[in-house]
């Protein structure tokens, strides 16, 4: 992915799921809690939305 002429690999943080809802148009929306030290990530993800890069998102279990 290319940010700004930045190439990122991975945006990684631990987080928990808040909600999961189905939207009116069929779609699914997921809601992950971060935690407060993670403002470089959300950063991060704020970017990508306000560039409009799509994401490919992997979710790992924390065990």
């Amino acid at each position: 992915m290319t940010t700004k002429n930045k190439i990122i690999n991975a945006i990684k943080f631990p987080a928990s799921v808040a909600s999961i809802k189905t939207l009116v148009d069929g779609g699914i929306r997921v809601t992950f809690d971060l935690p407060e030290d993670a403002i470089k990530q959300a950063a991060m993800l704020m970017e990508c939305k306000r560039e409009m890069i799509p994401l490919r998102v992997e979710v790992k279990a924390d065990a």
